[in-house]
Formats: structure tokens, C-alpha cells, sequence
């Protein structure tokens, strides 16, 4: 049988063991911001962690940015997935505090030195791009996985692309 969805709340969305691992996993979160018109903005984002939250860098130009300057309320998703039952994952809410300016470069790094080995100078323009950092501190969570189940031992998963 599946692992039920678990509610986790305040501190304990960090503690918890799956979403420990999962923030130690070189994954691509998933940001959901609110638009102006209520309908959910939807990006993949790098991360890091940065004590009681999790960071995220960006442009400041994005519609994100937009959207949690004024309605900071957001959710994020890290999952690894694989073929069939081999389903694990974390929904985090929270509010974003949206950090600019110098307030923001350690935070930024932080994201980027997790995902890029390089100092070619197309890497290094391109990255610059990259003026803000969005500290979500998580509110509330729920996780699932199924990676342990009878069915996942089973396979038969049609491999993903």
C-alpha cells in the first residue's frame, strides 16, 4: 500500500527525513506564484538551503518576481520521479521574501555554485541575469512515496523521456 500523504507543518517541513533528502538531491523545483488574475504562474527554479527556508535565484524582470511583490504566497515542488511507482516528492507553502541588492548576492551564489562548474564567460553573463533571491520559508508540506511499495518493487513502469 501507498504511503499516505503526510502533513508537516512549520519547522518540521525541513526536518522531515524525505524532504531532507530531497533538498540534499541536485533536483529542479517547481515555483507556483499567483498571478494578477488568480490563475497559478508555474516555473522550474534551482535551490538551495538557507537555514529555516529555501532559496531560489531569479531575475528581477520575471513575472514571479511580479506576482509575489504582490501577493507573496507561494508553493513549491521538489520531486524525484522515476518509470511506474518510483514516486517520491514534498509540496512546500509558504510566503517568499523577495531579497535584492547585496542582501541578495550570497543567496544567489549559494543557488548557483549548487548547479555550475564552470567560469566560461557565456555561463558567467548569462547567470548575471540572476539579480534576486527568493527565500520561501516553508508554512506547511505534504509528502508522498511510494518508492518502498509492492507495486514499485514490482516494475512494469513504461520508462520517461
Amino acid at each position: 500500500m501507498p504511503e499516505a500523504a503526510r502533513l508537516l507543518r512549520g519547522a518540521d517541513v525541513l526536518a522531515d527525513p524525505l524532504v531532507r533528502e530531497l533538498l540534499g538531491r541536485r533536483l529542479v523545483a517547481v515555483l507556483a506564484t499567483i498571478g494578477p488574475d488568480g490563475v497559478p504562474h508555474v516555473t522550474p527554479l534551482w535551490f538551495a538551503e538557507d537555514g529555516d527556508a529555501i532559496v531560489m535565484a531569479t531575475g528581477s524582470g520575471s513575472r514571479k518576481v511580479e506576482n509575489l511583490r504582490r501577493d507573496p504566497r507561494a508553493t513549491l515542488v521538489l520531486h524525484d520521479s522515476k518509470a511506474g511507482f518510483q514516486v517520491c516528492g514534498v509540496s512546500i507553502e509558504g510566503r517568499v521574501e523577495v531579497r535584492a541588492a547585496a542582501a541578495a548576492a550570497e543567496l544567489v551564489e549559494r543557488v548557483h555554485a549548487r548547479y555550475v562548474d564552470s567560469d566560461a564567460a557565456e555561463v558567467v553573463e548569462f547567470l548575471a541575469s540572476d539579480d534576486l533571491a527568493l527565500r520561501l520559508v516553508p508554512e506547511r508540506g505534504w509528502t508522498w512515496d511510494q518508492r518502498g511499495t509492492p507495486a514499485a518493487q514490482a516494475g512494469g513502469g513504461l520508462p520517461l523521456d
